[in-house]
């Protein structure tokens, strides 16, 4: 079973996400609302897939998670994000996340996602409307 750790420091939208992904079937290893206490726990922890928030508690944000688990880490992982300010997405984008998804995320978007990492394909949502289309297309 995959076990996912999540990252986010809205409690209601965790405890979405935990349900929805736990029907999915998966498995829910971990979770923070903030940089130092899921980093601390991935570096004990034996996750399979992080999905986080860009914007936590404290100063440290989802994309320098997303910066640590690329250098320290071989997990992959997922911003599951608000936030639409192109430079910002940029920035999440030059981390090498698995997926970005825009909330609020709708179930098969988030199980796409999830099977395209599990199979080795990279898959961004870029609808045309999207505005991570416009980078998308520019990257």
């Amino acid at each position: 079973m995959l076990k996912i750790y999540i990252v986010e420091d809205n409690l209601l939208m965790a405890s979405v996400l935990k349900h929805l992904l736990t029907r999915m079937g998966y498995e829910i290893c971990g979770s923070a609302d903030n940089y130092t206490k899921a980093v601390r726990e991935l570096r004990k922890n034996d996750a399979d897939l992080v999905i986080t928030d860009i914007m936590l508690t404290g100063k440290k944000t989802g994309i320098d998670i997303g910066n640590y688990i690329k250098k320290h880490l071989d997990i992959p992982f997922i911003y599951l994000s608000s936030v639409t300010e192109s430079d910002i997405i940029k920035q999440a984008m030059d981390s090498s996340p698995g997926n970005y998804l825009f909330k609020p995320v709708n179930k098969p978007a988030l199980a796409e996602a999830i099977f395209n990492i599990i199979h080795g394909g990279d898959v961004v949502e870029t609808g045309s409307s999207s505005p991570l289309h416009k980078i998308a297309i520019n990257y």
